[in-house]
């Protein structure tokens, strides 16, 4: 009997392993993000002048900009092995799901691009294209490792197990899609703003407050109409979830997004 239970509980395992993992691919890889943003703001991006060594050893020197890049790549290393074993548990076992299994399989190719460009970020002295192009990779990554997450999660057949009545919309799906897009177009236009030196270029909101003549006042008010965009958009989301759904998780979800919307 207790054999029998045994092999019952091992398919249960199975299936939680690739929610968990993904789950803490994507922390992982948000806090990633995060310290990389904070070593650019703070201008510690060259703290270590050489890759993959930090001053031509594995132990930085007792410097706060070197311990400060030296974090950033531990956790980048961290986070790899992760994505590494998620695409490898998607590769095993989810073949038969694409939108598992080819997102987690992306990142893993993204994975070893992000990893050159953050050589030559270092060796090259952070060309401002590359720290850019560095960015905008990061955030896809953490968008294909969202997706296995999601489509992976518990709640999902629950969600879909309610019939016709809870399957989305083309409309809908296009909405998210939409979104989506623009939030990371909303992405890009902040980071090139903060690397063009832009970010001050409008000293009112929303309008600039100054005429909109060279590179930096278009590139600020570009960003915010983006924002702008992305805003409307994000709300007309959380009313559509609020309204059209039953599910509460999903309402959680709508108001979540509604609270993170107006913070930012």
């Amino acid at each position: 009997m207790a054999v029998s239970t045994m092999d019952r509980t091992k398919p249960l395992v199975g299936r939680q392993s690739l929610p968990l993992l993904a789950l803490s691919t994507l922390i992982s890889t948000i806090l990633l993000v995060a310290m990389g943003s904070i070593v650019r703001v703070t201008g510690y991006g060259l703290g270590c002048p050489d890759w993959p060594l930090c001053y031509g050893r594995v132990i930085p020197p007792a410097l706060t900009g070197a311990w400060m890049e030296f974090t950033h790549r531990l956790i980048g290393a961290a986070t790899s092995l992760q994505i590494v074993l998620l695409g490898v548990l998607a590769w095993r076992r989810y073949r038969n799901r694409p939108w598992i299994f080819r997102p987690a399989v992306a990142a893993v190719g993204l994975l070893v691009i992000q990893a050159v460009l953050g050589g030559l970020h270092v060796i090259f002295e952070i060309p401002p294209l590359t720290g850019w192009i560095h960015t905008a990779l990061a955030m896809l990554i953490v968008g294909l490792v969202a997706i296995p997450l999601a489509h992976a999660s518990p709640a999902l057949p629950a969600i879909r197990g309610r019939g016709e009545e809870a399957s989305p919309s083309r409309a809908f799906v296009a909405w998210v899609s939409g979104t989506a897009v623009a939030t990371y177009l909303l992405l890009l236009t902040g980071s090139y703003v903060t690397r063009s030196g832009a970010s001050l270029a409008c000293p009112s909101f929303p309008l600039c407050g100054v005429p909109v003549e060279n590179s930096l006042t278009l590139i600020q008010m570009l960003h915010r109409y983006v924002a702008f965009g992305v805003a409307f958009l994000a709300l007309v989301l959380v009313a559509w979830l609020v309204i059209g759904q039953t599910d509460r998780r999903l309402v959680r979800l709508a108001y979540g997004l509604g609270a993170l919307l107006l913070v930012q």
